[in-house]
């Protein structure tokens, strides 16, 4: 169980404003600071309860980085969410060699940022959602894996999948979708080794994804618009869709728009 929130306030939310983009910092239980930009729909009305997506850059991203090449504001998300970009400490996610963030630190923060925007906003804690690239996207997956109670969505694009984001999962389904190019330079499709430690391949963990959404063991393949090669596993708890881009490298996507991909599949889920 995560602690309640004081009577004192952990951060400056409040300064958050529907039409902008706020860096907003926080203050963790051990005292020490954190941040994250979060940007609230203009559209926010208090009267209905607004999703958060939040999104994760990869390693030596900052927040401001990934909220620029991300393109989220050119999706539904931008209409309908509340979306937090936060900082990684040292720009990098935990579940890698480099992070300095040990297991359950950066979901927890996740916590934390939901609660106190809940103080504020009206929030709809059954759309709580989380994609990000590379580090990110293995850190996307790793917050499932985690946290399957109050994460009702996730997509990870070019994941580094180090064998940390699929260890010891807690019990759950989580609606997940996993797009990876073939051609990937850098965290190879079929797995590898990068900072001397071993990572999964995509489809390793597009298994262990179906396996915990319950789904049959084998998935439907279908080639789609864009080179792109759909595993969809049927018979799933929650959806488990998994993408090879057949003639794509390391990238958060152009074609396809993996931008408004990513909010399409996300805005359909819920607890």
């Amino acid at each position: 169980r995560h602690p309640a929130p004081g009577p004192h306030a952990n951060s400056n939310v409040k300064n958050a404003k529907p039409g902008e983009a706020v860096n907003i910092e926080f203050t963790l239980p051990n005292g020490h600071k954190r941040r994250a930009i979060i940007s609230i729909t203009q559209n926010y009305n208090p009267a209905h309860p607004a999703p958060i997506l939040f999104g994760y850059g990869g390693w030596h991203d900052s927040p401001e980085n990934f909220r620029n090449y991300s393109r989220f504001a050119n999706t539904g998300a931008a209409n309908e969410a509340i979306v937090v970009y936060p900082a990684g400490v040292e720009y990098a996610w935990e579940g890698a060699p480099y992070a300095v963030t040990p297991r359950g630190r950066d979901v927890a923060f996740a916590r934390q940022i939901v609660d106190e925007l809940d103080a504020h906003f009206n929030v709809d804690r059954k759309r709580i959602y989380a994609a990000g690239m590379s580090n990110g996207g293995g850190f996307a997956v790793n917050f499932a894996c985690q946290a399957p109670d109050f994460v009702a969505g996730v997509v990870s694009v070019s994941g580094a999948f180090y064998n940390p984001v699929i260890e010891n999962c807690a019990p759950g389904p989580v609606p997940t979708f996993i797009i990876h190019g073939a051609h990937d330079e850098l965290t190879h499709f079929n797995g590898g080794h990068l900072h001397r430690a071993p990572y999964h391949s995509a489809p390793v963990v597009a298994d262990s994804v179906a396996k915990r959404n319950l789904c049959a063991p084998r998935p439907v393949v279908e080639e789609k618009p864009g080179n792109v090669t759909q595993f969809g596993y049927p018979g799933c708890a929650k959806e488990a869709v998994f993408w090879r881009i057949n003639d794509q490298g390391h990238n958060w996507y152009f074609t396809p728009d993996v931008a408004n991909e990513v909010w399409n599949f996300l805005a359909r889920q819920h607890k």
